[in-house]
């Protein structure tokens, strides 16, 4: 059941957009859940080339009652592609899983050419093969899970004034990828850092949806502060049925 917020997690560690420059970035977050204290970390490392290619890969490990009621549940999440004009290009986005008797990778290839997106799922038991399917999908992106934030200070220059973005990210969603952002007015801005805080000077705050229930939230939808580093340094999904908030702070 603790599942989703740990999927959630995977996307907003690497908000390292000031570090692109460099060769080797690397950050940590918690992940906590209501009544049940810490139930996760994560780990993900940036790495750029000279050649402007990139490699995002993030590890989600379930930690205490989470780790119990997931079956050790663990993540890896990779992203693969090059650096133009200062953002992330994502050609390749992988997820892999594994819990129990299970392991399980979702592959999604994008064809930037012919804006086609392609999603292969296999899944082994007892490393047995047990599915093999491959689709194509009907949305195309630039951004993944990963990298959308890692973009976002480039696609949003105005951090503090109220206006609503719409992006899709490879790996949010089969039908769409939609995720929607948030720059809030000045009173949704009080209630956001009513959650995750004011932060230092030249701290940004937004508000995040995707569109999917995220462990019986209402719609998914995150409240964020990033640091002026480019550090995503609090996040809450916010209003969780019977356990509060789950909070996503950098370590």
């Amino acid at each position: 059941m603790l599942y989703t917020p740990l999927a959630l997690l995977t996307f907003l560690v690497l908000t390292l957009s000031s570090l692109l420059h460099a060769e080797r970035a690397e950050a940590d977050y918690s992940v906590s859940f209501g009544v049940f204290g810490e139930v996760g970390r994560a780990h993900a490392v940036l790495t750029t080339s000279e050649d402007r290619y990139y490699r995002i890969d993030a590890n989600v490990t379930a930690l205490g009652i989470a780790k119990a009621v997931t079956d050790d549940l663990k993540e890896r999440h990779i992203s693969k592609g090059y650096i133009v004009d200062g953002f992330l290009v994502t050609h390749m986005y992988q997820m892999i899983k594994s819990y129990g008797e299970y392991t399980s990778t979702t592959i999604y290839r994008v064809d930037h050419q012919k804006k086609k997106l392609t999603r292969q799922y296999k899944k082994w038991r007892y490393g047995k093969l047990i599915t093999n399917e491959t689709d194509t999908l009907g949305y195309y992106s630039e951004d993944d899970l990963l990298t959308l934030f890692l973009n976002l200070p480039k696609h949003i220059q105005e951090k503090h004034t109220p206006k609503k973005y719409r992006f899709k990210a490879v790996g949010e969603d089969r039908k769409n990828g939609r995720v929607d952002v948030t720059i809030p007015s000045p009173d949704l801005l009080e209630d956001i850092k009513a959650l995750v805080g004011k932060g230092k000077e030249g701290s940004w705050h937004s508000r995040v949806v995707v569109h999917r229930k995220l462990y019986q939230s209402k719609q998914g939808e995150l409240d964020v502060r990033i640091g002026k580093e480019g550090f995503v340094d609090k996040a809450v999904l916010k209003d969780l049925l019977f356990f509060g908030d789950v909070r996503i702070i950098r370590q």
